[in-house]
């Protein structure tokens, strides 16, 4: 009796601690979600889509839409936030031969009080990056995630090489409006050799002074110590899907996924951190 009621408690236990909710169709290439303040997320979808935020409740609710007037949006991929501002990643790069990678920088008071804005532009290039494409042994620079971290902007590069060797590229560099700027290599971490589908990161965040990366399978944490980045925590997803897009709230993760018609909608998960 006494183990029936263990099973039971943690069952009941494990479903307090997520919960999901299924996002509008117009979200269903959603790329990116930052919070920028207790009660309010700032969603996009990836390229080819409108150049519009949106602004969701807790719920992934849309509040309502922004659209960024002077902006492309070639090939969005995430969304990262300081105290004042937004700042988009145009850094898709699925070829690796891109030439006109892109960060976008939006004032928070502007998205939450207008229904267009103007964007800063910085315009990025990989300081390592020699070749448009590069052989297919070396086609590690494309990525899906942006962080706003100690004053810093920082990407994360989804590894495209053949052989694929698991290691993700993490440049370092502050942002500068009106500029084209070479960002430097800062440090590399080793996801793992499984490809493409399971080792690479789709989204991150910051808070509490430790980076929080989401691939399509699972989620880690990280805390940097120097230039190298030690894992500090790692938890596989309930179930697998195509997921772009995570931010942190206190202890909360909340993660989203694309729609995909064998892998389902899209759909907004919050997941409480342990």
């Amino acid at each position: 009796m006494k183990k029936r009621f263990l099973i039971v408690f943690s069952f009941f236990s494990s479903l307090s601690f997520s919960q999901s909710f299924t996002l509008s169709t117009e979200l269903k290439e959603i790329s990116g979600l930052e919070f920028i303040n207790d009660s309010t997320m700032i969603a996009l979808n990836d390229g080819g889509n409108s150049p519009h935020l949106y602004v969701l409740n807790k719920k992934g609710k849309i509040l309502k839409k922004v659209l960024i007037s002077n902006a492309m949006n070639s090939d969005w991929e995430d969304i990262a936030a300081d105290d004042d501002y937004i700042y988009i990643g145009d850094i898709g790069n699925n070829l690796n031969k891109r030439k006109d990678l892109r960060i976008y920088r939006v004032s928070i008071n502007d998205v939450l009080k207008q229904k267009e804005v103007i964007a800063d532009e910085m315009q990025i290039a990989y300081s390592d990056q020699k070749e448009f494409p590069p052989a297919l042994n070396n086609r590690n620079f494309d990525s899906e995630c942006l962080i706003s971290a100690n004053g810093y902007l920082w990407v994360f590069s989804k590894n495209n090489s053949d052989p694929f060797d698991g290691n993700c590229k993490v440049y370092r560099f502050k942002f500068i409006e009106n500029t084209k700027k070479e960002i430097e290599l800062f440090s590399t971490i080793y996801f793992g050799n499984r490809g493409f589908y399971f080792d690479t990161p789709t989204a991150g965040d910051f808070s509490n002074g430790e980076f929080y990366i989401t691939t399509y399978n699972r989620w880690l944490v990280f805390k940097l110590e120097g230039t190298s980045f030690k894992l500090t925590k790692k938890k596989k997803h309930s179930e697998y899907n195509q997921k772009e897009a995570l931010t942190v709230q206190g202890s909360n993760l909340w993660v989203a996924n694309e729609y995909n018609k064998l892998l389902g909608k899209p759909k907004l998960k919050r997941i409480t951190l342990k």
